[in-house]
């Protein structure tokens, strides 16, 4: 097994068992629940510590900076801030499942140029080098990993690697309720 592969299965292992925590009380099954005057706990979740150590971990990166979440419009976003860059994560709230199709579908303004991710989600697309998009029940998760350089770490990676990694990361423990 080549040691970047050891690594990412060693990796994966410690995020099971943080998904698995009692220190996640917010990421419990149940269903889809439409957008309200506040966020939800899972929108929350994205820019919580449990997902910035996991994160951290994953990409090998330390916080230079607090992540400090906003919310307007139904959208609960933070930036993650480190030395080399750093990368948004937004989620849209929406209210059911059209709202929610249609609002996954603007964001996929260019099929053609975008390619679809297994795996992620009920839906996921990377729309470009460091973008990526997943539709999870009434919620949609944008990754934008484009302020990370074009490639950066040891073993190097680049910035569309780190988006999927951040997507996997968040998408692991949140079930999107």
């Amino acid at each position: 097994m080549s040691r970047a592969r050891t690594a990412l299965v060693a990796v994966a292992a410690i995020f099971a068992v943080g998904c698995a925590s009692a220190s996640a009380p917010s990421m419990v099954a149940s269903g889809p629940e439409p957008a309200g005057p506040n966020p939800s706990e899972s929108a929350k979740e994205v820019c919580a510590p449990d997902a910035q150590r996991e994160i951290e971990l994953s990409l090998s990166l330390r916080l230079t900076a607090p992540v400090t979440p906003t919310w307007a419009n139904h959208l609960y976003s933070c930036r993650y801030s480190y030395a080399v860059g750093g990368f948004t994560l937004s989620v849209k709230e929406l209210s059911d499942q059209a709202a929610t199709d249609a609002y996954y579908g603007f964001l996929r303004t260019d099929p053609a140029s975008q390619v679809a991710l297994r795996g992620l989600g009920q839906a996921a697309f990377t729309g470009g080098d460091g973008i990526i998009v997943v539709r999870k029940d009434y919620k949609v998760l944008r990754v934008d990993a484009t302020g990370l350089p074009a490639q950066f770490g040891q073993p190097p990676m680049t910035r569309a690697e780190a988006a999927r990694r951040i997507a996997s990361d968040i998408m692991a423990c949140w079930n999107g309720s």
